[in-house]
């Protein structure tokens, strides 16, 4: 395991490896994979029973408001087969993946009318509709049907959709169990974001608003695992405020407080979707960064110092102390060793002493 000073200049080896792109990566929500573990099997039933009713070959739910407890934002099931599917409009028959534009899409068109049902007998017969991805591109869907799912504030959360590849139409009973399946739907779909909200208030730091020590030793073990599994370097930072509670003693708490909050904001910024940053504890923040070796980190330092000085910080400048750690994939430990690396190289720097590789 290696720490480094990384308040001193550093050449890395020019054919070395930095940073992984995973940052590049969509995210949508903040929620992961095991949010969806619970919901996937919840909306599969509620999409195959969509399909039934009515009596088609494609039941869909699309996701055209974030926070409602999804990691992605389509999801489908296929009558017959079963199939759970988390995509971007991705149907049966396609090898690609598509999404068409929020604006002109059919699931945005029945959105706007809460409470109503859309239904489109054929949509190449419907002129606002004839021009559609759906009805023109796998998978050539002719007949469409939506309501849209609404939340207890008024927010639209999505539409849920049944398909066919034929024209048809519903009739009054199929329509009102469709409305009422909806119905249901939104109930399920309103008390996931409830949970998820609350989840998310337990996960997150009072004060500066990105995560918590709770949070932080969280993904710090679903890092770890990554890193066993994808065989993937792992590097930590630890970051702390130069003379703090001097800072505190002379201009008061509410101004160190202001302080801290600016600082999470600048430490933020020049990372990437797929990094973590959380304060550790009072004046102390760490940053977990995946895929990401000894000279990425040090990249990663040099950016945060030049953000800090650039920074006009009220009553006087600030400095900051930073320590940092890297496993790969050959070292045999323990996500505890690295955290006590980080942390001791990030003390041993606020000490004045000499960083060394161990």
């Amino acid at each position: 395991m290696t720490i480094r000073d990384l308040h001193n200049p550093y050449k890395p080896d020019a054919k070395a490896s930095t940073r992984g792109a995973s940052g590049s990566r969509i995210q949508l929500a903040n929620f992961g994979g095991e949010a969806d573990a619970w919901l996937e099997p919840m909306l599969a039933d509620f999409l195959s029973l969509a399909a039934n009713l009515c009596n088609t070959q494609i039941g869909a739910m699309t996701q055209l408001h974030a926070d409602i407890g999804l990691q992605h934002p389509f999801v489908s099931v296929v009558k017959g087969r079963g199939d759970t599917r988390n995509q971007w409009w991705r149907f049966p028959g396609q090898t690609g993946v598509s999404r068409t534009a929020v604006d002109f899409s059919l699931c945005e068109f029945a959105a706007r009318r809460p409470r109503e049902l859309t239904e489109v007998a054929d949509l190449r017969a419907d002129p606002r509709f004839s021009g559609s991805a759906l009805a023109n591109g796998n998978p050539h869907v002719r007949f469409y049907a939506a309501v849209p799912l609404v939340s207890s504030n008024g927010d639209i959360m999505g539409t849920l959709c049944v398909m066919d590849h034929q024209p048809k139409t519903l009739d009054a009973k199929q329509r009102d169990a469709f409305q009422k399946l909806g119905r249901q739907l939104e109930s399920q779909l309103e008390s996931r974001r409830t949970m998820q909200k609350l989840e998310q208030q337990t996960l997150t730091d009072a004060l500066t608003g990105i995560g918590n020590r709770r949070s932080f030793d969280q993904r710090l073990r679903e890092e770890w695992t990554r890193h066993l599994r994808n065989a993937r370097p792992l590097s930590m930072l630890m970051v702390d405020v130069d003379y703090f509670k001097q800072y505190n003693d002379t201009y008061g708490h509410p101004a160190g407080d202001a302080l801290l909050v600016r600082l999470a904001r600048v430490l933020r910024s020049p990372l990437r979707a797929s990094d973590f940053l959380a304060r550790y504890g009072g004046d102390e923040f760490s940053l977990i960064l995946p895929d990401t070796d000894e000279i990425g980190a040090h990249q990663v330092a040099e950016r945060i110092k030049r953000a800090v000085a650039m920074v006009k910080w009220p009553h006087t400048d600030i400095e900051i102390s930073l320590g940092a750690a890297t496993v790969t994939p050959s070292e045999m430990c323990d996500f505890h060793a690295l955290l006590q690396a980080a942390d001791k190289a990030m003390y041993l720097r606020k000490h004045g002493r000499t960083l060394h590789n161990a």
